[in-house]
């Protein structure tokens, strides 16, 4: 009996064997249904997408007002093996066009999934690329390449983009896809746009969605002006309203408008529109904040305000300008009887300009931006150079009447000659052919790291057009010596100038400044001031501007600066000096000698200062011949 019942055990294993194979087979080939339909699925959603983001990119290029380039659409690593990539296969993300050197707009040529695009798909497949040039053409071009007619046209939906760009000073935005829904021939894929809008104080965020359509197996974003925003529609447009706060205004250390001066107005100042001056370099603080985002039919009425940020008033702004200082200034400058002319002065604590005033007050603004040779106020520089180098006051010089450099012959002011000098009687008299050998005699470099210690690096002092000091390396034995007196390829304006007296007189040179503090700052070697202070007193006492009135100690430096071949060669007037906690320069374009015209300006300005306001020069009286002093 045993027996009997294994043999009849033998068919009933067999049937239950085949039962579980054709279970197997059927799950088998259920699995692989589903597998291949997940992959259709998300192949299908990605085709969709891409066209989603190629039309986000492109609105992005219409945005930013200039050519990018969107990224390319590429599939993703698990489709490219032919793996599903699952049911969230489309994650979100950031439609962020790199920038191109060449202005180029990514068009998809084709798909190996079938996607939408000109001639086979803006699906997952390679991209080609299509140049177009122009402020936005990038844009308005990859728009059309993947848009079709909706409830309004491709040129009304770009020209609605453009407009609302416009109007509401778009400078750069961004779009945020969602997921993608789909049914049949019709898509939508929802999304967040964040738009950044000058002078605006946060973007303006909103969420949006594309309607898109499957014509002749390609896939389409439909032209809706809802798509743009959900608000807009025909006969509607997008606006700005300003703030109704005020705007920030520029005072002077006490408190006063800067603009109450017409010469600081004009030349430093500037203006709000087209911004310029100061108040193009602190808009963003002085300009008053809120406003709103507004929805206006075609009477120009609002209909909706999607958008409001609150108002504030602009930033008040204190700078280092004294308004009495500059009427000083501007008071001495009245009393040139040459037609061009400037002064600038600085605190000698802080290296914050006082006082920036041109001549005439209504004309080019000179004192911060005039390029012109230091001449013998270059010597201050030469003299540090000197005193780092082991020189002293009582340092013995030549001063002949002419003197060989680099093959080229240099001479004193109406070939004077005084023979041997100390250092201190050669820069109070303002012998060049003193500081010529004087210069050959140092060691290599050595001028040009003097020169950059008082920040002659070409870099520009203010956030405003204005000019500093450039010291190019001298070339040969000839630039040297020109160097060494302020003349060749050196140049500054009176506002870098006024920065080295200031730093003689403190110890520290400090870039000048208007607002806030020294961009950049070099202490000089303490124990070269007291002498360098010396050979500046002496200018004044028994040197170049002896016959000057100046009233209390003032320290200073004149200079004459050769600009133009002649005989005698046109000259440029300088006198830089410093008196307590004011340091200064005076220009005097085509002034001749400084210790005839640069220098009574500045004991002009200095008189002013104490209130003794001088009379100015009477219009009709013209320059006089320069009368031969030296530099």
């Amino acid at each position: 009996m045993g027996g009997g019942g294994r043999r009849r055990r033998g068919p009933r294993r067999g049937a239950a064997l085949a039962a579980a194979v054709l279970l197997l087979l059927g799950a088998g080939a259920g699995g692989g249904f589903l597998w291949k339909t997940a992959r259709d699925r998300n192949s299908a959603d990605r085709a969709v997408r891409d066209v989603a983001v190629a039309y986000l990119g492109s609105w992005r290029a219409i945005d930013r007002d200039r050519p990018v380039t969107p990224p390319a659409v590429t599939p993703s690593r698990a489709a490219a093996n032919g793996n599903a990539a699952g049911p969230s296969a489309t994650p979100s993300a950031t439609v962020t066009p790199r920038a191109s050197a060449a202005p180029a707009l990514f068009v998809a040529t084709g798909s190996a999934h079938g996607g939408a695009g000109a001639g086979g798909g803006a699906g997952a497949g390679a991209a080609g690329v299509s140049a177009v040039t122009g402020p936005g053409a990038a844009g308005a071009a990859g728009i059309a390449a993947v848009t079709v007619p909706g409830d309004t046209d491709v040129p009304t939906l770009v020209t609605a983009m453009t407009d609302m760009r416009d109007r509401l000073r778009i400078s750069d935005a961004s779009f945020t896809p969602g997921k993608v829904h789909r049914a049949g021939t019709s898509a939508t894929v929802p999304y967040t746009a964040t738009l950044r809008l000058a002078d605006a104080p946060t973007p303006w965020t909103y969420p949006g969605q594309l309607s898109l359509t499957k014509l002749g197996g390609v896939w389409r974003v439909q032209a809706r002006l809802s798509s743009v925003q959900p608000d807009l529609a025909q006969g509607l447009r997008f606006d700005r309203t300003g703030s109704t706060a005020s705007r920030g205004q520029l005072l002077d250390r006490a408190g006063r408008p800067l603009t109450e001066d017409q010469d600081l107005a004009g030349n430093l100042v500037g203006q709000i529109s087209p911004p310029s001056g100061l108040q193009r370099a602190y808009n963003d603080r002085l300009e008053a904040l809120g406003g709103q985002i507004v929805l206006r039919d075609a009477a120009g009425k609002t209909v909706k305000t999607p958008q409001t940020w609150p108002m504030a008033n602009g930033q008040t702004i204190r700078t280092s300008i004294s308004l009495s200082v500059q009427q000083a200034a501007e008071a001495a400058l009245a009393t040139s009887r040459w037609p061009a002319a400037a002064l600038v002065a600085i605190d000698t604590r802080t290296g914050g300009i006082l006082a920036s005033a041109n001549h005439p007050p209504s004309g080019y603004g000179r004192a911060l931006r005039g390029t012109y040779p230091p001449g013998s106020t270059f010597k201050i520089v030469t003299a540090t150079a000197a005193l780092m180098n082991g020189r002293n006051a009582n340092t013995q010089l030549d001063c002949s009447q002419t003197i060989l450099a680099g093959g080229r012959s240099f001479s004193n002011a109406e070939n004077e000659k005084f023979g041997p000098l100390t250092l201190r009687d050669a820069f109070a008299r303002s012998c060049n052919t003193a500081f010529v050998g004087l210069a050959e005699s140092l060691p290599p470099g050595a001028l040009e790291k003097a020169a950059q210690l008082y920040g002659f690096d070409g870099a520009a002092p203010l956030p405003i057009a204005s000019v500093g000091g450039v010291f190019p390396a001298p070339r040969d034995g000839a630039e040297l010596a020109s160097s060494a007196i302020g003349q060749g390829r050196i140049a500054a304006s009176p506002a870098q100038m006024a920065s080295v007296a200031a730093a003689v007189a403190s110890g520290t040179w400090r870039s000048p400044f208007v607002v806030g503090g020294p961009a950049r700052s070099h202490q000089l070697p303490a124990k070269i001031l007291p002498d360098l202070r010396s050979f500046m007193r002496a200018v004044v006492t028994d040197g170049t501007a002896a016959q000057v009135q100046f009233p209390g100690e003032v320290f200073g430096k004149t200079g004459t600066a050769e600009y133009n071949a002649g005989n005698p060669p046109p000259t440029h007037a300088w006198f830089v000096g410093y008196r307590g906690p004011i340091a200064f320069a005076v220009l005097v374009e085509d002034g001749g000698f400084g210790a005839e015209s640069a220098a009574p300006l500045a004991a002009a300005f200095l008189n002013a200062l104490d209130g003794n306001l001088p009379p100015p020069a009477n219009p009709a009286t013209a320059p006089a011949t320069t009368a031969a002093a030296p530099g």
